[in-house]
């Protein structure tokens, strides 16, 4: 699936003030996907059209990503961004969902589990931000004052291209995909966006939460590619050893953006984890699975 037929499945929502573009897929248990920067809900299109093959599958994009509310002058915090998506739950009527969450989407999911433990049923962190790990130099570059003024979007997209080719993937990815992951920002007001987005990352949002995680009584799963170059897996293993009863699993052969270096591998593992193993719906899984990917690992 290419990004645009991604946002043409999309639909808008007015929460906590502002609208949220997300995409609404197959029905079951409700699976909410939270992605990171400087990607957006295309980041799961691979993953979302295998869940959905038994499950409801929820993917927004974070306020003043993708195609949600980029207007100027408000708070993009992974703290704000936990309240508007709650709030987004609420109208849905999602009592509680599994909550899948990678990079800044991870810090987000965090602070849902912290703030309004009855919305999480299980959570998952995928190569998440946490403590002090980020936010990262070039994410910090992009939040550098009257930094959307000196480059122009075609300058910016170009080397965000290059950064998640070199950084993000230990695969190589289609031109398609890179294209696909960076396209709301290719335009002067998704670029000024994206550099709100990155001034608005503070790692004191995810320092708050550490004494905290203690107390989570949630499922949980941490998943780490164990080539991640940004985000090293020590992070991933101190998760770990702070979150009661949490499960780690490291991804051979695969980067930060684990879901596409080890696709198939990770839609077995994510739906073994927020489902168990009936089957019957862990047969259709894998068969769409390996439609969309081939068995590029063996599954148990």
């Amino acid at each position: 699936m290419n990004w645009r037929e991604w946002q043409g499945r999309q639909e808008v929502m007015e929460s906590g003030g502002h609208f949220v573009s997300y995409v609404d897929w197959g029905k079951g248990p409700p699976v909410v996907l939270l992605h990171g920067i400087p990607t957006w809900s295309y980041l799961w299109s691979g993953l979302a059209r295998a869940l959905a093959a038994s499950h409801r599958v929820l993917v927004p994009d974070l306020l003043g990503y993708g195609f949600s509310d980029r207007r100027d002058r408000f708070d993009r915090s992974v703290t704000r961004q936990a309240e508007v998506l709650e709030a987004w739950m609420e109208r849905l009527g999602v009592v509680d969902a599994a909550v899948v969450g990678h990079d800044v989407g991870g810090g987000v999911a965090q602070q849902l589990a912290v703030r309004y433990p009855r919305r999480v049923s299980r959570l998952c962190l995928m190569d998440s931000v946490c403590y002090d790990a980020w936010p990262l130099a070039l994410m910090s570059q992009l939040g550098t004052p009257g930094m959307a003024r000196k480059l122009s979007p075609e300058r910016m997209t170009k080397l965000l291209r290059l950064g998640l080719k070199k950084k993000g993937f230990v695969k190589a990815q289609s031109a398609e995909l890179l294209e696909g992951l960076l396209a709301p920002y290719t335009t002067e007001v998704g670029w000024v966006s994206l550099s709100r987005n990155a001034v608005a990352l503070n790692t004191n949002q995810t320092q708050e939460l550490a004494p905290k995680l203690g107390q989570l009584a949630v499922p949980t799963l941490v998943m780490w590619g164990a080539e991640d170059g940004l985000l090293p897996a020590k992070y991933g293993e101190r998760l770990v050893w702070d979150i009661p009863g949490a499960r780690w699993m490291q991804v051979p052969d695969a980067g930060h953006f684990v879901m596409w270096d080890a696709p198939h591998t990770v839609a077995m593992e994510l739906f073994r984890f927020i489902e168990g193993a009936s089957p019957v719906t862990h047969a259709r899984v894998r068969t769409v699975a390996e439609e969309l990917w081939g068995t590029e690992a063996p599954v148990a």
